[in-house]
């Protein structure tokens, strides 16, 4: 299949992929036309076809960083703040749930997860900003998930689709926005 019949394939479900990163339907545009020009630009690079669809998204995945780093986003303040959100989907609604969940957890984990997960930095750097090993710092990234999840799911009953896309969740136990079950308000 050539490069230009994978793009007509892609090209919804790569534009759908960018907008639930960027929450910003005119910037997922514009991501995905940069995405475009190093697809085509790049295409015979590729060696293996059957990879063609995986290097696509990993471009998308890039220039979705790229974006973020250029407009300098900081997320290691004291206390992570989500962005006002425009789009009205579900995916937006619970990630305004997630920063909270993010600062309640032990600072160590907190400061892990956030450079791993937000800012996107390998798990190599992260042990040396941190000063600690390589396995402990995947180790203290693996537990930051592992406690946000179990966090999450105290909460929350989420359903998603194969994409991984939100397409319902609840509050279990929910009184006045705050879950019996959880420490945190997510209304």
């Amino acid at each position: 299949m050539d490069t230009l019949n994978i793009w007509k394939n892609i090209n919804d479900r790569l534009t759908n992929f960018v907008l639930g990163k960027v929450n910003d339907g005119d910037l997922a545009k514009d991501i995905v036309q940069d995405v475009f020009v190093k697809v085509f630009t790049k295409a015979n690079t590729v060696r293996d076809n059957d990879k063609m669809i995986s290097w696509v998204y990993q471009i998308a995945r890039n220039e979705v960083v790229n974006h973020f780093r250029k407009a300098k986003v900081n997320p290691l303040e004291k206390d992570v703040e989500m962005p006002e959100v425009s789009d009205k989907t579900l995916t937006a609604e619970l990630s305004q749930c997630l920063h909270p969940l993010i600062n309640s957890l032990p600072e160590k984990y907190k400061e892990a997860l956030i450079l791993a997960d937000i800012e996107k930095i390998p798990q190599k750097e992260i042990a040396e900003r941190l000063n600690i090993s390589y396995s402990g710092a995947k180790s203290r990234v693996q537990r930051g998930r592992a406690m946000l999840k179990a966090t999450m799911e105290k909460c929350c009953t989420i359903t998603t689709d194969v994409y991984g896309d939100i397409l319902d969740y609840k509050q279990k136990n929910c009184d006045q926005g705050k879950s019996e079950n959880c420490d945190v308000d997510c209304s």
